[in-house]
């Protein structure tokens, strides 16, 4: 092993060019020279290890970089995708200040639209939906003659021909109690009080909202702007008290029309004074008024409702049964009666919109205020133009108030799932609502219209005789369909699969409205859940 390594030093040495025949000599000369190898050995060896460092600090640094890059990029990107997705604005309008306030009137429209993603502005930003408490369309019509396709607002406008009192009551049917306007129709109401011996009368005027039960001597005949409507005598009556039942109810398209109900739960307001000894003078017996009696505070209601969790329609269904009531008729007539107010006043509707350049951009919630006699026949009295939506006098209506709105607004559009820079995108509308969703009457289709889009009604529907209009009108509505949530169809009404319809059925409507009516039926009969 020494001589192996004395070789290799002496190649070494002699390379070097040191003579010394001492071998000692050159044993000491050795050292040193292996000591320079090391050195120059080390100093190479660590110039390589600090390029290698070198270069692995320079590629962490481009690859970092790259990193940094991408990730600010990602950021900007993600912002903008957030800014598309978050910043949808609305604005409320009013006489009264308060709306503004979060905690006010509409404090609970402010939370849902917050929750939905939306936030408040102005009128002077680029919004989407203006909420109006008062009727918006004389003051702000400069604003609202050229909507864009993306606003959405609050009320329709000639939807006052149904909100009216006067109007509404004076409408000929078989739910709304009979009322003259006064004194135009003085001689036509002196007639059929004749007519009717023993009936009452609620002298109502149509600014305001008090009402006072009087026969037919005490009755002001000159007093202007007044109406008289005939009193509901014999009320159904729960634990004694008289109530009324309010309904909410969205309107989203006219010509052809359709309106939706809110079937998750009414609210029921009863008097706070039991109607029994009867005083004419207690209006605390008979009419509604702000300080009413709630569904919690009435015995008979109180456990189904706050210990059972129930709602408020179904806690007086309880009751009426207990009682030997069937109130699914009563529900089915109400529905009736909301549907037919609509059906009469459409027309006004529409000739209001003709001043608007599109009808697609309005849509109204409206309560419906009814009452039943003790055969729970069904009265239809009013319909409230922006209904109260405030818990403040009752903070357990919340529940009912915040799921109206939520429900409203899929409903309606207003909580599009589809971000709005995406609205003009056809593949993007397409997966939400296309052709194939909207086909219906596939066997005449094919066979009776398949060469003469005239040959009937149903021909109309089939698609290549559909026309823009009407194939734009069931794209809405199949999204409605899809959005309704707890919203149920008023009109067109419930109908059966397959069931045979005869022209004499649909005479009473428009043309747009019978070919809506044959589209739902075509839908209904490929799907039950179409039919309701």
């Amino acid at each position: 092993m020494d001589a192996d390594v004395k070789d290799t030093n002496a190649s070494e040495f002699n390379e070097n060019k040191v003579i010394d025949k001492n071998t000692n000599e050159k044993t000491r000369l050795v050292e040193p020279i292996n000591v320079r190898n090391a050195y120059e050995t080390s100093k190479y060896e660590n110039a390589r290890n600090n390029f290698n460092i070198f270069i692995l600090v320079c590629i962490t640094g481009v690859v970092m970089a790259v990193l940094m890059r991408r990730m600010i990029n990602s950021e900007n990107i993600n912002d903008k995708y957030a800014e598309r997705a978050i910043k949808k604005r609305y604005w409320v309008y009013s006489a009264q200040n308060d709306v503004n306030n979060p905690d006010g009137l509409l404090k609970h429209v402010h939370r849902v639209l917050k929750r939905i993603g939306y936030e408040k502005t102005t009128n002077e930003s680029d919004w989407n939906l203006l909420w109006s408490h008062d009727y918006p369309f004389r003051v702000l019509y400069p604003n609202l003659h050229s909507l864009k396709p993306n606003q959405k607002v609050n009320h329709y406008p000639g939807a006052g021909f149904v909100t009216n009192k006067v109007d509404l009551a004076t409408t000929e049917s078989k739910y709304i109690p009979k009322a003259f306007k006064l004194p135009q129709n003085k001689e036509d109401f002196f007639k059929y009080a004749a007519e009717n011996e023993g009936a009452l009368f609620l002298e109502k005027h149509n600014q305001h909202r008090g009402v006072y039960l009087k026969n037919v001597s005490e009755i002001n005949l000159a007093g202007g702007e007044s109406f008289v409507q005939e009193y509901v005598q014999k009320p159904f009556l729960v634990d004694g008290h008289k109530f009324d039942i309010g309904v909410y109810v969205v309107l989203t398209s006219v010509n052809p029309l359709r309106a939706y109900w809110y079937k998750g739960d009414v609210l029921f307001r009863y008097c706070p004074a039991k109607y029994y000894p009867f005083d004419p003078k207690d209006l605390d017996k008979y009419v509604i008024r702000d300080d009413y009696l709630p569904t919690w505070e009435v015995p008979s209601l109180s456990h189904p409702y706050t210990a059972l969790g129930f709602s408020m329609r179904d806690a007086f269904d309880i009751y009426a049964k207990t009682k030997g009531k069937d109130p699914t008729k009563m529900w089915r007539e109400i529905q009736n009666a909301i549907a037919e107010v609509f059906v009469k006043k459409e027309h006004h509707i529409v000739e209001t919109l003709k001043s608007y350049p599109s009808t697609e951009n309005f849509f109204e919630l409206m309560r419906f205020d009814l009452v039943v006699d003790e055969d729970l026949k069904v009265y239809l009295l009013e319909a409230n133009m922006s209904p109260n939506l405030s818990s403040a006098h009752y903070p357990p209506n919340q529940l009912l108030y915040e799921q109206v709105l939520y429900n409203l607004f899929g409903l309606v559009g207003i909580a599009d799932h589809i971000q709005e820079n995406s609205l003009g995108d056809s593949a993007a509308q397409n997966m939400v609502s296309s052709q194939k969703n909207i086909a219906v009457w596939g066997e005449i289709c094919t066979t009776t219209c398949r060469d003469n889009c005239h040959m009937n009604l149903i021909c109309e529907l089939c698609r290549p005789c559909l026309s823009a209009r009407l194939r734009s009108v069931f794209l809405k509505a199949h999204k409605e369909f899809l959005h309704k949530g707890d919203f149920r169809r008023l009109f067109p009404p419930p109908m059966k699969a397959n069931a045979t319809l005869k022209e004499e059925d649909l005479k009473h409507l428009n043309k747009p409205n019978r070919l809506q009516y044959l589209w739902y039926q075509g839908k209904c009969n490929v799907d039950i859940t179409w039919c309701t």
